[in-house]
């Protein structure tokens, strides 16, 4: 993975960078005209949702130019979505005056994460198909009103088996010939536990961090990500591969970009915190094979949301960014 995701030698400890989380002003610059900057809302937690206009404006003048939608929830009554304050505080802002907000920062709705609502370790399954179904179906109207090119799917329903995975595998197919009949691409976004291997009849999956070697003459256990890769249409179903994550779950994200090249058509950009501080994700190299494979949508996204310090970590992971010359 040296070679591929990290960059082991660049840890900021030895760097010396100082800064907002690392960066120092000194890699500020003015946004590069054509830079692809993305950013997953969620990063954002509170100081995007207690006062959506003004951060959205801010993000633009960071130079992001689009983002991934999080925190959108259909409400029943109302029949449409909202995005809700946050800590369940605050004046929720409904899905049309988001878009108008977005609209007015120059910033473009382009793709969106959402996961059904189903009961607390519910499988899915033929059982479950059609509430799986009629919660997308809900969405859409939203959706198509925002304008997006991606609805992508962020959370891993409970798998222990080869065919629990297979199972899920058959649903996003569904999932994803409903949204192509609606002009949407459906994808599904990784975390470490998509690592985790699965056999035929297993009563759990095996962790990542365990070898799970078959004995001589039996089939090699396979990733979950692996089965939902081979067990989904390519019509119908991309995939996001969240860089960092991969590499949590003891993967080489540039191995999956490679063997992948159609299936991962998005990413998301991530650190321990801020884009770049660390210096342990090699990010040239990640990029340089997305690019190859001829995709252009990627998202930075940061985690400790309650920080409130989340939109100077937007900043200064755009100037980082921005002064690669390996992002476009």
């Amino acid at each position: 993975m040296t070679l591929g995701a990290l960059a082991a030698s660049k840890l900021s400890a030895a760097n010396g960078m100082k800064g907002v989380d690392g960066i120092t002003a000194a890699t500020a610059q003015a946004p590069k005209a054509g830079t692809n900057l993305g950013f997953q809302a969620y990063s954002l937690g509170g100081e995007l949702l207690n006062d959506p206009a003004n951060a959205l404006k801010k993000m633009a003048s960071y130079g992001y130019c689009q983002t991934e939608l999080a925190f959108y929830s259909y409400d029943d009554k109302a029949g449409h979505g909202q995005f809700a304050g946050w800590g369940g505080g605050g004046k929720a802002t409904s899905a049309a005056d988001f878009k108008k907000m977005a609209d007015d920062a120059g910033i473009k709705i382009v793709s969106s994460h959402m996961t059904p609502s189903l009961e607390r370790g519910a499988k899915y399954d033929k059982s479950t198909e059609t509430k799986i179904l009629d919660f997308w179906k809900k969405i859409i109207p939203d959706h198509k009103m925002f304008g997006v090119e991606y609805i992508v799917q962020p959370s891993l329903p409970p798998i222990a088996s080869l065919e629990d995975a297979q199972a899920v595998a058959e649903v996003f197919n569904k999932v994803g010939e409903l949204m192509k009949e609606n002009g949407i691409k459906w994808g599904y976004h990784n975390h470490s536990n998509e690592f985790n291997k699965v056999v035929a009849g297993g009563k759990e999956a095996i962790p990542y961090n365990q070898r799970g070697f078959a004995r001589p003459g039996e089939a090699q256990p396979k990733t979950i990500e692996q089965v939902f890769i081979e067990g989904t249409d390519p019509n119908n179903v991309l995939f996001e591969l969240d860089c960092y994550w991969t590499v949590m779950g003891q993967q080489d994200p540039i191995t999956w970009i490679n063997n992948y090249k159609e299936r991962i058509q998005l990413l998301h950009i991530k650190d321990f915190v801020v884009i770049g501080a660390s210096g342990a994700m090699n990010f040239e190299n990640i990029f340089n094979a997305f690019y190859a494979n001829g995709h252009r949508n990627w998202f930075v996204e940061i985690e400790d949301i309650n920080s409130g310090k989340q939109l100077d970590r937007a900043w200064a992971s755009a100037k980082w960014l921005q002064s690669k010359g390996f992002v476009r």
